[in-house]
């Protein structure tokens, strides 16, 4: 995207997610989120980085929009059940996602979205080289994680290799149904596929689906 659109599309972006958190489209929620956008960027302080080159395929962002769409629809149904019904479901856990690539308001977009799905909220996002695989660890440390009261596991994913100088971003997300962790993070990163694909360069896009494609459940150590 040309940087002299990049601020009316900032603009236009604003005033779609106020008009869909008003859950109605009419002139004021129209006029109204024009207003709130104006006020942000005028406020904001754009930087470089902020203007910079953007990516934008527009039949993969609607099949990005139609997913999280139908997510949040069964999300609801899935809390509304749990809160309806006498058993007790709930499996909750915080789970370490490491997705490859992506720009930061692509990853803010994920975080985001999955915060907005009921059931599920991201609690922290962190960003490292993949130069610098054990930045978070002792170079040669083993990754040991501790079962849970509930049975999820706590801690971060094992260190990576080998990731072509992609930056990684380790999503944290807290999940209510974490029965089975490996499809929390499987889902999340075929969410990240998609917006890879809406929002990110072709590389980003070719890693995030090969990650999404052939994601393998970590190994845990037991205790020595």
């Amino acid at each position: 995207m040309r940087r002299v659109l990049r601020i009316p599309a900032i603009m236009l972006w604003l005033t779609i997610l106020w008009v869909a958190l008003w859950g109605d489209v009419s002139w004021g929620n129209v006029l109204g989120g024009m207003a709130i956008a104006g006020a942000v960027v005028a406020s904001a302080r754009l930087d470089p980085a902020s203007l910079r080159p953007t990516y934008f395929h527009p039949l993969w962002a609607l099949a990005y929009v139609a997913t999280v769409a139908w997510q949040l629809v069964q999300s609801n149904l899935r809390l509304a059940w749990e809160i309806l019904t006498p058993t007790e479901r709930t499996h909750t856990a915080i789970v370490a996602v490491e997705v490859r690539g992506g720009s930061d308001a692509v990853i803010n977009l994920v975080a985001n979205s999955i915060t907005l799905t009921p059931g599920t909220i991201t609690v922290d996002v962190r960003r490292r080289d993949a130069a610098a695989p054990g930045a978070d660890h002792p170079e040669g440390a083993e990754l040991e994680r501790e079962p849970r009261d509930d049975g999820a596991l706590e801690g971060d994913p094992p260190d990576v290799e080998a990731l072509g100088g992609a930056s990684i971003a380790t999503l944290y997300v807290h999940s209510l149904f974490a029965d089975d962790v490996e499809q929390v993070r499987r889902d999340v990163l075929s969410l990240a596929a998609l917006a890879m694909r809406a929002f990110g360069s072709d590389a980003d896009a070719r890693r995030a689906r090969d990650d999404a494609e052939h994601h393998e459940p970590d190994v845990v150590r037991g205790a020595p």
